[in-house]
């Protein structure tokens, strides 16, 4: 088994508080200290990851910020427990970035020959030994490559995936690439719908492709929960201005028969997706075609209908009362919303709101926010 001394991390997935406990009260009956995070945000032009808490409805930071080292330009990370892990792209070579929540110490892998992979978001995952490790896709080079904390190389598991490979998800015995399927290598647009591929999970074989609908383009998130698959198709861009096409859909699909079982319209792009903490997914997408503000849709996996749908969204307001565009968010247990905010040449803010999208608190973060780890 490969060492990962540096790490502390709490194999029983189900101590869903972490590996750290609450230190509680002082003894003199004083505040509980929290010893962990709750929140942690990703920064990806600042090129940190700051930790928060909720504590008597303000947003407390925790610890230092975790730097990412200069020219850090990646926008999505997840975590397991106490390892974090995140991807950045740079002329010297594409890099997955391991870290540790509790101690702050970092490991890098590079990809073979220090190529430039244009790498997309990582996702944790164990391998046969219970060594933990991330699944990354490589958009530029069309595979899925693996790599491991211990381990200075990331390792080719799947090629030739498709045309733009945006994420990778272990679904039981299969892992399911979602290929946004655009021309990369031209201006940019959907070739046709995108792609969701299932391949053997020891092998890496070619098992299956699920079959999309014309007009499900820009896949750029996924999540797998027992036998049904629900990913984010963000939808198009215009091919003169940029501007957001407004033809963003959210697709179910049972991964047993392989088939989609339905597709929500969003009736506007779609930005980011989060699992929040009360068991709805959280869409953030824009206000229709041409639209630079978003809001907020919220998903019951479970009744696979909307809590807040395209006709009804969560609009988040600011502390003026002034509309607030986010570009992710998710929510706690209870249903209290968080919002990142992204500026490119200011700090953004991570807003704390009301599950109806009143202003609550807010709180400074780095430039260019771009992801919320719920810890």
């Amino acid at each position: 088994m490969r060492k990962r001394e540096w790490v502390r991390v709490c194999l029983l997935a189900a101590v869903a508080a972490g590996c750290n406990e609450s230190t509680g009260p002082d003894g003199n009956g004083g505040p509980i200290t929290p010893d962990r995070s709750e929140v942690a945000v990703l920064n990806s032009i600042s090129g940190t990851l700051q930790q928060f808490n909720r504590i008597d409805g303000r947003l407390v930071p925790f610890g230092r910020d975790i730097q990412l080292g200069a020219g850090f330009n990646g926008e999505t990370a997840d975590f397991l427990q106490d390892l974090w892990v995140t991807t950045s792209e740079s002329p010297g070579g594409s890099q997955v970035i391991f870290g540790s929540f509790s101690t702050g110490e970092q490991a890098t892998a590079m990809f073979p020959d220090s190529a430039a992979v244009d790498p997309a978001k990582p996702t944790v995952v164990a391998d046969a030994s219970g060594t933990l490790g991330a699944l990354v896709p490589a958009r530029a080079r069309d595979g899925i490559y693996i790599a491991f904390p211990g381990s200075p190389t990331a390792q080719l598991l799947i090629d030739g995936v498709g045309t733009f490979p945006e994420r990778a998800v272990p679904a039981g015995l299969y892992i399911v690439s979602m290929d946004g399927n655009l021309d990369d290598e031209g201006d940019g647009q959907p070739i046709g719908p995108s792609r969701v591929v299932l391949h053997e999970f020891v092998s890496g074989s070619y098992f299956d492709e699920v079959r999309l609908p014309e007009g499900i383009v820009g896949a750029t998130e996924a999540l797998a929960l027992q036998e049904n698959l629900l990913f984010l198709a963000g939808g198009s861009l215009d091919s003169v201005t940029a501007a957001p096409a407004g033809d963003g859909h959210l697709v179910e699909i049972d991964m047993a028969s392989r088939d989609v079982q339905d597709v929500h319209v969003l009736g506007g792009n779609g930005v980011s997706m989060e699992p929040g903490r009360n068991g709805l997914i959280y869409v953030v997408r824009t206000k229709g075609p041409g639209a630079a503000e978003t809001d907020i849709l919220s998903f019951n996996f479970s009744t696979r209908h909307f809590d807040r749908g395209p006709d009804n969204p969560i609009q988040p307001l600011d502390r003026d009362g002034s509309n607030l565009s986010c570009r992710v968010a998710t929510s706690f247990v209870d249903s209290q919303v968080l919002c990142a905010t992204y500026e490119t040449a200011s700090q953004g803010r991570l807003v704390l709101l009301e599950a109806t999208g009143e202003f609550i608190a807010d709180i400074a973060v780095g430039a260019g926010a771009t992801d919320i780890l719920m810890r």
